[in-house]
């Protein structure tokens, strides 16, 4: 099976819905529907793909065009398209919708699972590294996108010998509870729970990009079961036996010492797989003193930069949480809460 959809093709092919160049800006200005753009006019810098599987074989895309903002008209360009989605962000994600809906019906036949895709979205947002970036970044759940089966997801074979071009990075991460068991090809960079690959230094071929990941929990069978219980039953045996002869020595030996008090139960901590994202996020937070940076959040949590960065975009937008930059370095905060009734200092 060779499935080579050439994904950046369909999704270059949306025109202005990524076309960050002065042209999408002057047919925008005027009113009049964007050309339909080939691959090499297209004015990211930088293409982004990251695909977080899950335990039932889903997957969360999110797809990032990176574009560097280096003067007035690829500012300006950027800043038009950042207002047009914000005020129909439909408009760019029905297209888009289309042809994701279209690739998975495809890739569902060639591989005789069952698939879907949903919650589609998009947003802008500027980053600030080195250089000034306007990133407009996709998101959508890929149903089915892994099969699932005795706790090992296999992911891959639904963008079988997908061309990823120079200056784009593919990446897979997988849930915390699972370890990987085998990627292929080799990835050009490694995670704690992602691989990754770099356009212009790898060539998928049929059967690749394959990864595979299992639970590090052991299945236990009948057999073994029974078998624990058996030794179960036997160290019991042994130990009242033990206790029996200890408490018939002790009848014989004078009483002094007061009773031990018994132990008090363990008070649980809370389940963190209970909490959302946001909340994860916030609490993490407050137990780094209120402040953090965006990196370790990143490691700590085990989630995709994309993810991470969508996340706190969202809780700055509810006003839970601040962020400012240390040198290249994006620092969140917990916003400082003024006593009621108290005059702002000048």
């Amino acid at each position: 099976m060779n499935v080579h959809f050439g994904l950046l093709v369909f999704l270059f092919a949306t025109g202005l819905l990524i076309g960050l160049g002065p042209s999408v800006s002057a047919g925008s200005a005027q009113g009049t529907e964007a050309p339909a753009m080939e691959p090499d006019e297209i004015d990211a810098d930088e293409v982004r793909m990251d695909i977080a599987l899950q335990d039932d074989g889903s997957a969360e895309w999110t797809i990032e065009f990176w574009a560097q903002l280096d003067d007035n008209d690829s500012t300006d360009a950027f800043e038009s398209l950042e207002r047009d989605i914000e005020e129909d962000p439909d408009a760019y994600t029905h297209e888009f919708a289309d042809r994701i809906d279209s690739t998975v019906a495809t890739a569902g036949d060639a591989t005789n699972r069952k698939m879907t895709a949903d919650s589609f979205s998009v947003s802008t947002e500027r980053q600030s590294l080195a250089r000034e970036y306007g990133v407009v970044r996709y998101s959508f759940q890929w149903h089915g996108f892994a099969s699932s089966e005795n706790g090992e997801l296999q992911a891959g074979d639904a963008i079988e010998g997908i061309y990823i071009d120079d200056g784009t990075r593919l990446l897979i991460s997988w849930p915390k509870e699972y370890e990987l068991t085998s990627v292929t090809p080799d990835p050009d960079d490694q995670r704690d729970r992602a691989v990754i690959w770099h356009g212009g230094e790898t060539d998928f071929v049929s059967g690749e990009p394959r990864v595979v990941v299992s639970t590090t929990g052991t299945a236990l069978s009948w057999p073994f079961i029974a078998g624990l219980v058996g030794v179960i039953g036997l160290i019991t045996g042994a130990a009242l036996w033990w206790f029996r002869t200890r408490t018939g020595e002790a009848d014989d030996e004078p009483t002094g010492s007061d009773p031990q008090p018994a132990t008090e139960p363990a008070v649980s901590e809370p389940d963190d797989s209970l909490l959302s994202n946001e909340e994860q996020v916030l609490q993490l937070v407050e137990e780094n003193g209120g402040r953090m940076k965006q990196k370790r959040v990143v490691e700590e949590l085990g989630w995709t930069d994309a993810k991470t960065s969508k996340v706190v975009s969202k809780l700055r937008e509810e006003g839970k949480l601040e962020s400012f930059r240390i040198g290249r370095e994006n620092v969140l905060r917990i916003p400082e809460t003024e006593p009621e009734n108290t005059p702002h200092q000048k």
